[in-house]
């Protein structure tokens, strides 16, 4: 559990954000509230792979923390990242839908594949 007082939309991304990991990995109280401490700043990011995670200050590996992915998960999971402020997860085996991650920014999920919509706009112009 995360022993922060949550107030403002950034900190509510911050803690879904760590709280996302736990999904994935095997991991105490103390390293969710390192993940949602160090993840302040949009420069900093957490990559977690097999082997447990690692974080990373403007691109420079500053700590890594041994953790064991959870069962079932063990021959999926490529890496799962928090970086710009966004959760990521990234699959070993794609989909027949193409790519193989997961994005997650604030409230709005997308998913990534090999034929991607970004969205359209009106250009409604009524003078």
């Amino acid at each position: 559990m995360i022993n922060k007082e949550i107030k403002t939309l950034n900190e509510i991304r911050r803690a879904k954000n760590a709280y996302s990991f736990t999904l994935y990995y095997e991991m105490d109280n103390g390293t969710l509230n390192f993940i949602y401490d160090f993840t302040s700043s949009n420069l900093n990011k957490v990559i977690g792979t097999e082997k447990g995670l690692s974080f990373y200050v403007n691109g420079k590996l500053v700590k890594n923390i041994p953790l064991k992915l959870k069962t079932g998960y063990e021959n999926s999971i490529k890496n799962v990242t928090i970086s710009d402020g966004a959760f990521y997860v990234s699959y070993l085996h794609a989909t027949n839908f193409g790519s193989s991650s997961y994005y997650s920014n604030d409230s709005s999920y997308s998913s990534s594949s090999s034929s991607s919509y970004s969205g359209g706009s009106s250009n409604n112009n009524n003078n």
